[in-house]
């Protein structure tokens, strides 16, 4: 019974507040309508792009899901939208003869940062580079560039560090190419003065082994020379990025790291030795000291991660800083390993001079003069062709990005979303004007409910009058009113024989809260169900202010309890009769200026006992409670009073204290009538009176 009676109360709130609901759905309808048709469209632009690995081969790339891990793009991410590849867009985009207005800014870059949306695909090397724009010529110009500038960026950061070798190996041929000419000048002036044509067969063997080690020192030194300048330019990249970060991996160094790099150092100088001996480089010996060598190269790596992974947490393992640190860790091991191979060979160069110092002085002079010949052309070949790989390699270099989908025009715009915005601008509005609704009922306080009645007041509901069409609002019994409104009042009629069974109630004062509550109408069909009991019924129209019986009973107000209290006529005069049998009726008359006054004198108390004497039942119709106290000034002279509510609208606190007010002037207070309650279940007869008639 409590869940059908709230489910009542809620269907209740949806009927009585249904123009409430539907103002604030059209408002929120409305203006999520126009925004939709009025707002700037925006249209997306998307050009495709994927990462491949780098130094992979053609036929490694088919492969490539399958051998190689996938490459983090989010370290590509951050570069893309970073500030400097907008920057490079926005001078592309100015080549291109684009005519935005923020490219004539001071920092194009940043506003062309607001236009783009950089997606990764998850699992995958492939990244989106989403442009938004209210062209869709501009959205595609914008994602173009970004993709084309990215890829310029990557190809130049790649090829700067081969451009650096190239600069400086072409830097160190002359000046290789000046030292080879001078040494074999040194050589012929020598000859020529010391009549020495050749050397002696020692002489010669020793100064080919010198030459042999020297052309090996030859090569580290250069291999040397060369990391170093890469890795100086690598530690300037990183310094321009996060400065703090350089001398903290420098000087990263443990027990363990100090002895990977001792066995370094001692696996190179072995297989320098090996090589001096005649091994090539094919032979199992130096196989396995080569395995040994990128052995304990990957261990020093991984070890001095770790130190930097605690040392520096500042370090974000994401942006593209991560690169150059690894990078600069494997340039300072390749350094080491070529410095350990260096000074092996040193040491051996150095037995060797030991037994060339034991020659003859003019052989030993000789000897020193041709292997340095030999040094300068072996640096001077190696130089050379060193200079000519790095140029080959430079041009050869090409970017690891590759585009897939450049970006094209869509004439369809991603903003508005029109039926995504039209749909939940009517989930919204059907929300909120139905929360609204149930908001201002919960403010509002009505009472809705003979239980809302019982609760606030601690009165009886004698009878619930169902709520009729607007067209029927005034309706009177006898003009054919539905059946389960005609009980509604018969309910009432024996109810009030029931409030007093000894002293029967023969005077009824009826009032509402508020106007238009339909007391008027209440008191007119209570005065007919009992004169259809054959009783001889009066109904006084005591609203002195804005009487309305005359006009439901069509007749004239001439003559009636004004006229009557301020003796201009006598009462049988004021009494008519109505078109309906044992019912008659006296009129308010005409408006005085003192309702309240002439209501509380002594010819009232003449007036109402004079027909209590002449009729069975007296029905007073007066006016609303709150805001005049004629209802309050009558009801002390009266045997009852009705007080009638409409459901819905009568405010809990407010019926509280009309009832208060008429407590404080010892009123009989006979009960409440709820009025224009909703019929639920009309087909099945009227819920409250049924309700209330078996209970």
């Amino acid at each position: 019974m409590e869940k059908e009676t709230a489910f009542q109360d809620y269907l209740y709130v949806l009927f009585t507040k249904k123009w409430i609901i539907l103002a604030i759905f059209v408002a929120i309808f409305g203006t999520t309508l126009f925004y939709t048709f009025t707002a700037t469209k925006v249209y997306r632009a998307t050009a495709t792009i994927i990462i491949e690995p780098k130094n992979v081969s053609t036929s490694q790339l088919a492969m490539a899901r399958f051998s190689y891990p996938t490459i983090n793009t989010r370290n590509y991410c951050e570069i893309l939208n970073s500030k400097a590849v907008a920057e490079h867009a926005a001078i592309i985009l100015k080549d291109r003869g684009s005519k935005f207005s923020f490219l004539n800014s001071i920092c194009p870059g940043e506003t062309l940062l607001t236009f783009i949306d950089i997606e990764p695909i998850m699992e995958s090397d492939i990244i989106r580079v989403n442009a938004n724009s209210g062209s869709p010529d501009a959205a595609a110009s914008i994602a173009n560039a970004i993709v084309d500038a990215f890829i310029e960026e990557q190809l130049s950061t790649a090829r700067r560090g081969i451009a650096e070798q190239c600069k400086f190996l072409d830097s160190q041929i002359p000046i290789t190419e000046a030292n080879l000419e001078e040494s074999e000048k040194k050589i012929k002036e020598f000859k020529e003065k010391n009549k020495i044509v050749s050397l002696s067969d020692e002489a010669t063997e020793l100064a080919k082994v010198l030459t042999e080690f020297d052309k090996l020192y030859g090569e580290s030194e250069v291999s040397c020379n060369a990391l170093q300048n890469q890795l100086a330019l690598t530690k300037q990249q990183l310094n321009e990025q996060k400065a703090t970060l350089l001398d903290d991996i420098t000087k990263v160094s443990t027990p363990h790291i100090s002895l990977l790099r001792k066995q370094l150092t001692d696996l190179q100088t072995s297989y320098s030795l090996y090589l001096v001996q005649g091994l090539s480089k094919d032979n199992p010996k130096l196989v396995d000291l080569q395995n040994s060598i990128d052995g304990t190269k990957s261990k020093i790596v991984e070890e001095t991660k770790k130190i930097i992974d605690k040392q520096i947490p500042s370090l974000d393992p994401l942006s593209s800083s991560q690169e150059l640190v690894d990078g600069i860790l494997k340039l300072e091991i390749e350094l080491g390993t070529k410095n350990a191979e260096k000074k092996a060979l040193s040491k051996i160069i150095n037995q060797y001079e030991d037994k060339l110092c034991s020659l003859p002085a003019s052989e030993f002079k000789l000897a020193q003069l041709e292997r340095a010949r030999a040094v300068n052309a072996n640096a001077y070949e190696l130089l050379v062709s060193s200079y000519k790989e790095t140029q080959i390699s430079e041009s050869g270099t090409i970017s690891n990005v590759r585009i897939v989908d450049r970006a094209g025009t869509s004439q369809i715009p991603i903003k508005p979303k029109k039926k995504l915005n039209l749909l939940l601008g009517g989930i919204v509005g059907i929300v909120l004007a139905i929360g609204g609704a149930f908001l201002i009922d919960y403010i509002s306080a009505p009472v809705r409910t003979t239980r809302d009645v019982q609760l606030c007041t601690n009165l009886a509901v004698i009878s619930s009058i169902p709520r009729v069409s607007k067209s029927n609002k005034l309706s009177l019994l006898i003009n054919h009113s539905p059946s389960y409104v005609s009980e509604a009042y018969k309910i009432l009629r024996t109810n009030i024989g029931f409030t007093n069974p000894d002293s029967p109630v023969k005077v009824i004062l009826v009032t509402s809260a508020t106007p238009k509550e339909g007391k008027s109408t209440i008191a007119s069909n209570l005065a007919i169900a009992m004169a259809q009991l054959g009783k001889n019924v009066l109904l006084a129209d005591a609203d002195l202010r804005k009487p309305t019986l005359t006009k439901i009973f069509n007749l004239e107000n001439n003559n009636g309890i004004t006229n009557v209290l301020i003796r201009e006529t006598d009462i049988s005069s004021a009494i008519v009769s109505t078109a309906i049998e044992n019912l008659s009726l006296i009129s308010s008359g005409k408006i005085p200026p003192n309702p309240s006054e002439l209501l509380e004198s002594h010819q009232m108390d003449i007036l109402i006992e004079t027909l209590k004497e002449k009729f069975d039942y007296v029905i007073f119709d007066t006016p609303p409670a709150v805001g005049v106290t004629d209802a309050v000034i009558l009801s002390k002279k009266i045997d009852g009073v009705l007080i009638v509510v409409e459901a819905g609208r009568t405010n809990k606190f407010m019926l509280s204290h009309i009832k208060e007010n008429f407590e404080r002037v010892n009123a009989h207070l006979l009960g409440i009538v709820l009025n224009k309650v909703f019929p639920i279940h009309p087909s099945n007869g009227y819920y409250h009176y049924r309700s209330h008639y078996h209970s």
